[in-house]
């Protein structure tokens, strides 16, 4: 089965504190309120969304990973720059009310996780909650709780899937949530309750440690913006997805570029099969169902475009429902998520 999921706006506002989620990408991020009506979380205002226009060139993931304490200045100035600017939209948001502040953010995180040790698409900051509530506190936000809560943002947006209204997770108990944008992030449902790979035991590989072929990890062939940005490097216009949808009858001198996208296309697929084969042994192996799979964010919404490709995953699935969701702000309301609600 093929379905879309999308998140309508809760119109009337609930009493304090506002519960207010960020979702920090590679390309940029998205902050908005979020509310209970019903059984379901939903967005109690608009939802804001801005792009990092700053130009950094994030450092290669393995000199990070080698020296992670070796932190360039240019990091430090642009990922100061990115945190007032997130704090300013959360006051923006809040508009003087007391609120609770979440963070949902990709990357490896500090052992106290309160901070990014390493990230693939970003300037790291293994001091991100600390800097992030002086951030608030300097913009005037009036905080209900001094402590600020930070998920992968892999989990956040399983949980967000789980939990808002039209989200594709909802009814589920055991699944997998496939993320991608800039990078690519997994998270599992097992019994009702949102896992990252790295809380498993033993942990599993995260897409941008395994192969994809040809020196490429699965993140570069899967992640959208990965895709993206090789396709433009060699030249091609547009996007690989429009590209590859070119008919038969196609200039003879656009062929080339004709099969390099759908090329580009097929191994995309590729991808995402081989990670979601790998969760259903995972869960075979435990005697589970892995009973959906879910490909949300931007991967959902290019997905959700292209009926016949996700058809064609779903057909080599074993017989796992495969859906592309549309809830781009899934992570905004995983983000809000307390521990209670997420029990199973």
């Amino acid at each position: 089965m093929i379905h879309g999921a999308r998140a309508p706006i809760l119109g009337g506002m609930d009493a304090a504190p506002t519960r207010i989620g960020i979702d920090v990408g590679g390309s940029g991020a998205r902050v908005a309120s979020v509310a209970w009506d019903d059984d379901a979380l939903l967005f109690s205002g608009p939802v804001q969304e801005f792009v990092w226009d700053d130009g950094f060139l994030p450092v290669p993931l393995k000199e990070q990973l080698a020296h992670p304490e070796q932190v360039r200045a240019e990091e430090e100035v642009v990922g100061a720059q990115r945190v007032l600017r997130l704090a300013q939209m959360v006051a923006d948001c809040a508009r003087g009310r007391w609120c609770t502040v979440d963070v949902a953010a990709p990357g490896l995180q500090t052992e106290d996780r309160a901070g990014i040790l390493a990230w693939r698409n970003g300037p790291r900051r293994s001091t991100l909650l600390a800097d992030l509530g002086r951030a608030l506190e300097a913009a005037g936000v009036k905080l209900a709780s001094p402590s600020l809560k930070f998920r992968s943002d892999a989990v956040a947006c399983a949980l967000g899937e789980l939990h808002a209204r039209g989200g594709a997770l909802r009814g589920i108990t055991n699944g997998l949530c496939i993320c991608g944008g800039s990078g690519v992030g997994e998270a599992l449902l097992v019994g009702g309750r949102c896992i990252g790979l790295d809380e498993l035991e033993p942990p599993l590989a995260r897409a941008w440690e395994l192969s994809g072929g040809g020196g490429l990890s699965l993140e570069d062939r899967v992640a959208p913006g990965r895709m993206l940005r090789a396709w433009r490097d060699e030249g091609g216009e547009g996007t690989p997805e429009s590209a590859a949808g070119a008919g038969g009858d196609a200039a003879p001198s656009a062929a080339a570029a004709v099969c390099a996208a759908r090329e580009a296309c097929d191994a995309r697929d590729d991808g995402i099969v081989a990670l979601l084969a790998r969760a259903r042994t995972w869960f075979l192996g435990r005697d589970l169902i892995l009973e959906r799979v879910v490909l949300s964010q931007r991967l959902g919404v290019l997905m959700a475009r292209s009926p016949e490709r996700l058809a064609r995953i779903a057909a080599r699935s074993g017989g796992v429902e495969v859906i592309a969701s549309e809830l781009r702000g899934a992570p905004v309301i995983g983000a809000t998520v307390l521990l209670e609600e997420s029990a199973p």
